[in-house]
């Protein structure tokens, strides 16, 4: 056997063997079934080589279009590649650049502006690159397989030769030219590669050993464009990710310092590098981007990651804008009927329409169509969900459209105005009748049950299965857990657990969940497995996506969060709620229905009354109205997504509902009266308990209830103490931030009698 495929045999057999415990095994058989990759594909899947590709041969018009290059490079003929704007057309660009010029062609490059040309060949680029350049050829990546006319155009009236490389869908009728668009070919070929992995495979076509070389840029567009890493796919960015983290290009490298730790992983050029390629194009041009991959000058390089970083964050500050926009916009929207989201504004930036869209999916779970003028036109930018391909969709209603493009995933549109409510209802019916088993609903993140702690080994195992991303999703699992051990990192921006056996368990921007992770209500964790190595030693990091009651938070968690409603509250409200029993609230489902239950008898009405609903601590998951019970709620939560509100125990002083982000359509109910449990404190109750938060802040400040209560208030027993610590609040002698408890600057006296949340539990539990 030869060396090089011993080595891959071994490689694929150690999987199996270092790992000691039979779930584990079990889990990584049941992943690989998972994925359709039985014994004879796992060498491919696990050690991946150039020799795996699909062969050249087998792709429809791939050898004329190599003949067309290989002659205009022979005969010195001037050829422009015209690229694209996004992450995917400038490392297309920039891999037919750097090998044409070092075959010796005379080449150039074009990249239009997103805000002033729009995706795709044009008939004013076209000009000025003919009065400008003089080509004999021209040669797109990434985009002209829709260009009919253009491609005329060009041939016809400007005399100048055109070959169109794609990946994108094609129309009916082609241009009139050499094309090499794998959409096209049929049997044995990778129909899924992306503008990049297109121009890496015509430059094997022309220079298999020079084509090598250019792994390291084929394997960040692959990612960043989110085709399926299965297949060819997976081979060029698994080769393409070791090339990489070798450092051979400069201007990569300056970029990957300023924004990676560690070696380059496919996440990272999902989160990081993509993104800011991205960037430049989303907020200004692109053109000098495509620098980034051969440029040698390091002061040209520092000047140009300067410039994309600076990009990146205007782009991130424009997208959370937009998206905050859109979710505005959609608030006082009956979504309930609508598979398709629709939206238009005149002023939004054009620039980031495609990764807002892709951002509401996520939110909503559902395809997203913005749209917004550009250049004179309506133009917009789509992303769809599993289950709908959005581009079938849009063709089936191509009668409405300039224009139109895309693949299955995702989708650019241009239309007239006066058609984009007209649009919207007939997409949506299209909809509808195409996809009738899809349903937009919220699902709370599922996975493989296992045991905790993993072991540092399983990491390992798992680690074997990246790159991960479309069509080869990062595994994930799910954990029962009761009390636990979290403590937080960061500032308290974040958490962590350690689970022993070198495992732990990190969840970022979730501080403010500690006090209920570490409780005894039964949750459950859904995570991925993330190995590492730190002082030559492997461990595992449980790292959380998602966490929800298995059942209700403990009566004692539920009463802090009750009273925390009424604690500076008025005793009216804005609001008028209406009485509602258990039929009642029933009747509600599937109208956007949110059950709030802040008390250990609200919890029990609230899971028999809403069987079947997502579940959260504290907020809802989503801004879309799917029905929901929340445990504890937090007392700034936004519920203006929902048309129905049901506190399932009637709020102490109803002002606390007013704290509340509601929709103002919005209808309140009450079910029951006021919690079992709670007690109005005596006098001299308050005092003693005043005396002893007061000492334990002074040495602690920001404590939770909890720790308030184990340092201070035992003795008075959860219901008594919790009633003296918001009464507290209620007469502003103790500061509630919403983090946890502090002293007040200046103290001034107040009488009991001030505190209207005293005065409501006397009424209710003494009168």
């Amino acid at each position: 056997m030869p060396q090089c495929i011993y080595a891959r045999v071994k490689l694929c057999y150690n999987i199996y063997t270092f790992m000691t415990g039979q779930q584990e095994r079990e889990i990584i058989e049941a992943l690989l079934k998972e994925r359709g990759i039985g014994d004879g594909e796992r060498l491919k899947f696990f050690s991946p080589s150039l020799g795996d590709l699909c062969p050249l041969e087998n792709y429809k018009g791939l050898e004329e279009v190599a003949a067309r290059l290989t002659q205009a490079i022979r005969e010195k003929q001037k050829i422009i590649i015209y690229g694209d704007y996004d992450c995917d057309g400038l490392c297309a660009t920039a891999i037919l650049y750097e090998y044409l010029t070092s075959a010796g062609a005379e080449c150039g490059y074009y990249i239009p502006d997103r805000h002033t040309e729009g995706y795709g060949l044009n008939f004013n680029a076209l000009t000025d690159i003919a009065e400008r350049e003089f080509p004999d050829l021209i040669i797109s990546v990434d985009c002209g397989i829709t260009s009919v006319e253009e491609v005329r155009f060009a041939q016809e009236d400007l005399g100048i030769d055109m070959i169109i490389t794609d990946h994108h869908e094609p129309a009916a009728e082609l241009p009139d030219c050499l094309i090499f668009d794998p959409k096209l070919s049929e049997g044995d070929v990778c129909r899924d590669l992306c503008g990049a992995g297109v121009a890496f495979r015509l430059v094997q076509a022309l220079d298999k050993r020079a084509a090598e070389k250019f792994l390291d840029i084929a394997a960040i567009a692959t990612v960043a464009d989110v085709v399926p890493l299965t297949g060819d796919n997976r081979v060029i960015t698994s080769l393409g990710l070791a090339l990489l983290n070798k450092r051979r290009r400069r201007g990569l490298n300056i970029l990957i310092d300023s924004c990676v730790k560690g070696a380059v992983t496919a996440r990272d050029i999902a989160f990081k590098l993509g993104p800011r390629i991205n960037a430049t194009g989303r907020v200004e041009t692109a053109y000098e981007t495509v620098a980034l991959f051969y440029e040698k000058d390091a002061f040209l390089l520092e000047t140009l990651v300067k410039n994309i970083n600076e990009c990146n964050e205007r782009r991130k500050q424009f997208t959370a804008d937009l998206t905050r926009a859109c979710v505005e916009k959609l608030q006082n929207t009956d979504l309930s009927g609508k598979r398709i989201i629709v939206l238009y504004d005149p002023y939004w930036d054009d620039g980031v329409l495609g990764i807002t869209a892709s951002r509401l999916t996520e939110l909503y779970n559902r395809p997203v169509i913005l749209i917004t003028d550009s250049n004179g036109e309506a133009k917009g930018s789509g992303r769809s969900v599993e289950g709908v391909d959005i581009l079938d969709c849009v063709r089936a209603c191509s009668s409405y459209l300039v224009r139109f493009g895309g693949h299955k995933r995702a989708c650019g549109i241009t239309i007239k105005k006066s058609l984009i409510k007209e649009f919207d209802f007939v997409i949506n019916r299209c909809c509808e009748n195409k996809y009738p088993a899809f349903t937009p609903r919220y699902k709370q993140t599922q996975g493989i049950e296992i045991e905790l702690p993993c072991s540092a080994e399983f990491a390992e195992a798992l680690s074997r299965f990246e790159p991960c991303g479309e069509g080869n999703p990062r595994p994930v699992f799910t954990a029962e857990a009761e009390r636990g051990a979290f403590t937080r990192m960061g500032g308290g921006a974040h958490v962590k657990e350690s689970l022993g056996s070198g495992c732990e368990m990190v969840q970022f921007y979730a501080g403010d969940r500690v006090q209920w992770y570490n409780s005894a209500a039964k949750k459950k964790f859904a995570f991925n497995v993330e190995y590492s190595v730190f002082n030559n030693v492997g461990r595992a990091s449980l790292m959380i996506a998602d966490a929800y009651p298995v059942q209700a938070p403990p009566g004692q968690l539920l009463l802090s969060s009750y009273l925390k409603m009424s604690a500076g509250g008025e005793e009216s409200s804005v609001f008028s709620p209406e009485s509602i029993d258990e039929e009642g609230i029933k009747a509600l489902k599937g109208k956007g229905v949110c059950i709030v239950a802040n008390s250990a008898a609200g919890a029990r009405l609230a899971e028999r009354a809403g069987e079947g609903f997502l579940t959260a601590y504290g907020r809802p998951y989503t801004p879309c109205p799917y029905d929901t019970v929340i445990y504890g709620l937090d007392t700034d939560a936004d519920l203006a997504g929902f048309s129905h509100v049901v506190f399932a125990e009637m709020p102490l002083l109803e002002g606390g509902i007013d704290r509340l982000t509601l929709n103002k359509n919005c209808r309140v109910y009450v079910a029951g009266g006021c919690p079992e449990g709670l007690a109005a404190p005596s006098y001299e109750e308050l005092g003693e308990a005043y005396k002893a938060v007061r000492s334990c802040l002074k040495i602690k400040p920001g404590a939770n209830e909890a720790s308030l209560y184990n340092a201070a208030g035992k003795a008075l027993g959860w219901e008594k103490f919790i009633a003296c610590l918001f009464t507290f609040v209620d007469l502003g002698i103790i500061i509630y931030d919403g983090g946890g408890f502090n002293l007040p600057e200046t103290l001034r006296r107040r009488e009991l009698a001030e505190s209207r949340l005293y005065r409501r539990l006397k009424e209710e539990y003494d009168g």
